[in-house]
């Protein structure tokens, strides 16, 4: 069955630093083979029959955004239930109502979850660190964040990404307003643009 997942892949300095302190978690902790890669979720994991039509409420929902979704990177919690560890994002209104619409959007034809369906308060927006761990682990782990520093961040999600089965199936450009296929996301000279139009907009470091 092929899933789809919509989310804001982390990059430059904040990426790295998420990245840098899941390792150190599996590390520490012998957490195995339960790696995660950087990212913030939107909606998903989901199923569809109709790709089509997911790919052009994508596109409109995007494409619509009048301004530039922005969060900032924090602390850390804890989803119980499942055992999760992450990063807190606290998202600005944009990026809450374009979570929302996209959720309200894909909802009559896409298979989403319960929290997939939270409204623009409810939805917990989070970077995962570690997953999938037993009752010991987690509860040793949320142990040691009592004397851990946060990550303190702004950034801008500079693209929100569709995905089909992990692999990106295309990518929007907040900053370059447009669509990108699978092969732009990945380029550098794409990237370097982004940077570069950043850069000229003031909006401080970026990789």
């Amino acid at each position: 069955m092929t899933h789809y997942l919509i989310d804001i892949r982390l990059m430059g300095s904040v990426r790295q630093q998420i990245r840098d302190l899941s390792t150190h978690l599996h590390q520490k902790f012998n957490l195995g083979d339960k790696g995660v890669i950087p990212h913030i979720s939107l909606v998903g994991p989901f199923f569809t029959h109709d790709e089509e039509k997911l790919v052009e409420d994508f596109t409109r929902i995007s494409a619509s955004q009048a301004e530039i979704p922005k969060y900032t990177v924090g602390g850390y919690g804890f989803f119980d239930d499942s055992r999760v560890v992450f990063v807190t994002i606290t998202p600005d209104a944009t990026l809450k109502q374009f979570r929302h619409q996209l959720s309200l959007a894909l909802s009559p034809y896409c298979s989403l979850r319960k929290y997939d369906r939270d409204g623009e308060d409810e939805f917990r927006f989070h970077a995962t660190l570690a997953m999938k761990l037993d009752w010991l682990t987690f509860q040793r782990i949320k142990w040691y964040f009592r004397r851990q520093e946060p990550i303190l961040y702004r950034h801008h999600p500079i693209r929100v990404t569709l995905l089909r089965n992990t692999r990106i199936l295309c990518e929007y450009d907040f900053i370059q307003q447009r669509m990108l296929s699978r092969s732009q996301a990945l380029s550098r000279a794409t990237w370097k643009r982004d940077v570069d139009m950043l850069k000229a907009w003031d909006y401080g470091i970026w990789e």
